[in-house]
């Protein structure tokens, strides 16, 4: 069984009801979560052995977040340092007024994080792959530079690395561009989750008017040549409250598509990304040689997570490949 670590920062979120506005509220919803612990949560609800490397502080929030991890059956492993949790704000979108989120996350415990603090040949030890999104390099040069330190120690013990470029401008304002950081963490990596319109501002591959997704993941591949497979989602005929959804995945000799499925009442949208990047890692190790039904997998998984509330996908392996299987559509399972 594979024994899978993941890397980043746990958020609180914090959410006001029933779809109002950020400045009408007078409560909040409260979950934790964020990218990697999205990923993690939902790898160890299919059954695989997870840690989560992280930072938190010596409070009751850093302690609920990692007994909420826990209850998910995550390893977390967390530096305890640092004076608070960063948090979050999601105002649910509803028709055409789009969902919003106000991050409040400096100075965060895990934003003191600094390389040479964590142990990684500890860490990667039992470890057979390691997974980190573009989100933790955004937040500041010793971040970038820990997790610069991360993958080359989990190249050099032979791990399987993913990563999702979880492109956030908002995040990068340490003065250096995504394009200046990315491409000397992602040439560590196996399996990318990305998009067409990254591929000049997050890899610094330049982009061609007209360029098809094949001919986009071809150039990505020759800059990176460790890569073994490209994924990417996509949303049609969306508004924030329904959408159609698929993905693709390139693996160097053809581009695969899965099947398109219609959300006709999202409940909540985040983490619907870390949900296809937890099934995409999940079904790429099930069916290591079934691309399709790995990528199947995977987008079954996303669609199933836009009607979870909260950031992480609380879909199990059996529902996801009943959806697959055509045994969606509402009906009541008794």
């Amino acid at each position: 069984m594979q024994r899978i670590v993941t890397f980043g920062e746990i958020l609180l979120r914090l959410s006001p009801p029933s779809h109002l506005r950020l400045t009408q509220a007078t409560s909040f919803d409260l979950y934790f979560g964020c990218a990697e612990a999205n990923v993690a949560a939902s790898l160890a609800k299919f059954g695989l052995p997870v840690k989560f490397i992280t930072a938190v502080p010596p409070n009751e929030l850093g302690e609920s977040s990692l007994s909420m991890l826990r209850s998910f059956g995550v390893e977390p492993f967390a530096l305890i340092q640092g004076k608070r949790l960063g948090i979050y704000y999601f105002e649910h979108g509803a028709s055409e007024r789009p969902g919003k989120v106000v991050y409040d996350r400096e100075d965060s415990s895990f934003s003191t994080l600094k390389k040479g603090m964590i142990d990684w040949e500890s860490i990667f030890k039992d470890a057979d792959w390691f997974h980190w999104s573009g989100i933790t390099p955004s937040l500041s040069q010793d971040l970038a530079e820990l997790c610069e330190e991360a993958l080359e120690v989990a190249t050099r013990m032979g791990l399987t690395i993913s990563a999702d470029l979880n492109y956030r401008p908002t995040l990068w304002k340490y003065g250096k561009k995504a394009n200046e950081i990315m491409p000397n963490l992602v040439k560590h990596c196996d399996l990318l989750l990305g998009g067409i319109d990254e591929s000049e501002k997050v890899l610094g591959v330049p982009l061609k008017e007209g360029d098809s997704e094949k001919e986009v993941f071809t150039n990505w591949m020759k800059a990176y040549p460790r890569l073994k497979n490209i994924v990417s989602t996509h949303r049609m005929r969306a508004n924030a409250s329904s959408n159609a959804v698929s993905a693709s995945i390139w693996n160097g000799k053809e581009l695969l598509h899965s099947q398109e499925y219609n959300i006709s009442h999202i409940i909540d949208r985040i983490g619907a990304g870390d949900a296809f990047m937890a099934g995409i890692i999940y079904g790429l190790i099930v069916w290591p040689e079934d691309h399709q039904t790995a990528l199947e997998f995977a987008v079954a998984a996303t669609c199933l997570k836009h009607s979870i509330s909260g950031d992480i996908n609380l879909a199990t392996v059996n529902e996801i490949k009943a959806l697959m299987s055509g045994f969606g559509g509402g009906r009541v399972s008794r």
